[in-house]
């Protein structure tokens, strides 16, 4: 696909916005940067289409143990200096980042932090794309045309990465380290299911830099932070105290839903204390 090749954004009422190669109208149309949802209808209609992510909840991390490998290696891969070097030496400039750990850890969570923090400081775009065979073909085909009219980095999420590799494994490999891969690009990728990667491509630096297990939070004031914004009105700040430090080792799904059964007063199923229980007067 060349550059002329790219043939039309059309905008929607609705703020979303559609692109076909069949179409006839050509356009210097730029996408904005943002987050956006790609998924590709089959026929009749053969068309990419883009949502803006609408998710309306502020991601926030915690102090995950590799965090500042992220900040350090993600910071760094926004140097202009070290884009121009890379790729004047012939290279692609590219990032990939492996995320593994039980349902629940906040890996989405992270990857949704680091992707906001790219948009609103570096004015990336960001693609989420969904695992069906047909879909990743055509989605990367339409990503691949953005990048030859502009040099917004790129950042491609991967959920439930075990179920891509399932069904791209070969198309996959080329697209993040091989003849089909984009410069200034970051991969984020997530499993719950590590051993489902095929070691050639979680051990191979030049995919995925990093391959690193998300855990379950073990840092007291990271827990305070999250439980005290929601219980702190029914809850001294003894009893809070006492929940975050039972609360150590649970995921970050589950510390929020034994915030939100505490509000509605129902039973909650965290790992915990036997003084987690308590009734507050």
């Amino acid at each position: 696909m060349k550059t002329s090749d790219l043939k039309s954004f059309a905008y929607l009422e609705n703020g979303d916005i559609n692109f076909t190669q069949y179409e006839t109208i050509k356009s210097s149309n730029k996408l904005d940067a943002g987050s956006y949802k790609i998924t590709y209808l089959e026929y009749p209609q053969n068309i990419v289409t883009l949502k803006t992510d609408s998710d309306f909840e502020t991601p926030k991390t915690h102090n995950f143990s590799d965090k500042e490998k992220i900040d350090m290696v993600f910071d760094s891969f926004f140097n202009k200096e070290v884009l121009n070097k890379i790729e004047s030496l012939g290279f692609c400039h590219k990032l990939g980042i492996l995320l593994y750990g039980i349902e629940g850890t906040g890996k989405s969570t992270i990857i949704k932090y680091y992707c906001n923090k790219a948009v609103n400081e570096q004015d990336a775009i960001v693609f989420h794309i969904l695992y069906k065979k047909p879909q990743i073909t055509e989605c990367w085909a339409f990503i691949q045309g953005i990048r030859r009219i502009q040099n917004n980095p790129i950042i491609i999420v991967f959920d439930e990465f075990d179920q891509q590799m399932q069904e791209n494994e070969a198309f996959l490999k080329t697209v993040i380290d091989g003849n089909m891969s984009i410069s200034n690009c970051i991969f984020f990728a997530a499993t719950n299911y590590l051993d489902k990667i095929p070691k050639a491509m979680s051990e191979r630096p030049s995919r995925f830099k990093y391959c690193l297990n998300i855990e379950g939070m073990q840092i007291k004031t990271d827990i305070l932070n999250i439980i005290t914004p929601i219980l702190g009105n029914i809850l001294t700040e003894t009893e809070l105290n006492i929940i975050a430090n039972d609360l150590k080792g649970n995921t970050l799904d589950s510390i929020k839903q034994y915030c939100f059964d505490k509000l509605m007063n129902i039973t909650h199923y965290c790992k915990s204390k036997k003084s987690i229980g308590f009734k507050t007067k």
